[in-house]
């Protein structure tokens, strides 16, 4: 009963991790599904924000892209804000990697941007359809020399 126990255990949670799809590349380009703008209350105008009550408020949505090479930090920002729903990622590090996207809301006239309250990350299935994914980046080997005719 208590192999039983431990087996089940072990399949418990090993299983999300044998569901993890790995890429092996030094570039990807990752892309993701475009953000609403915020919609105004329905019994205010807050020009220039809001003009319309009920309608979306004014402004922009950018965004920042992550990685991280586990499972707990915030990751490290990989380049600028951007606004564009993809992004080309040039990996120069071995090592395995999560990607993540956050956006964050420029409200008109305002200078800060409000983020959203979590991050997508490629390794969670609810933020890739069901699919999560790494990527995986090894330094490609030095290529040949010293060819040669051996008599």
């Amino acid at each position: 009963m208590k192999r039983l126990f431990i087996i089940l255990a072990i399949l418990v949670f090993a299983a999300p991790a044998m569901a993890q799809t790995w890429y092996t590349a030094n570039q990807v380009t990752l892309a993701w599904d475009a953000v609403a703008m915020p919609t105004c209350s329905a019994g205010t105008a807050a020009p220039p924000i809001c003009p319309t009550p009920g309608g979306p408020a004014i402004g922009a949505i950018k965004y920042q892209v992550y990685s991280r090479n586990d499972l707990v930090s915030l990751g490290s920002k990989i380049g600028g804000e951007i606004t564009a729903t993809q992004l080309l990622i040039s990996l120069t590090a071995w090592g395995s990697y999560y990607l993540g996207v956050e956006a964050i809301v420029y409200f008109s006239g305002q200078t800060v941007g409000v983020k959203s309250p979590t991050k997508a990350w490629s390794n969670v299935a609810a933020d890739t359809n069901n699919s999560p994914f790494g990527v995986l980046f090894f330094a490609a080997p030095t290529s040949p020399g010293g060819l040669r005719l051996v008599p």
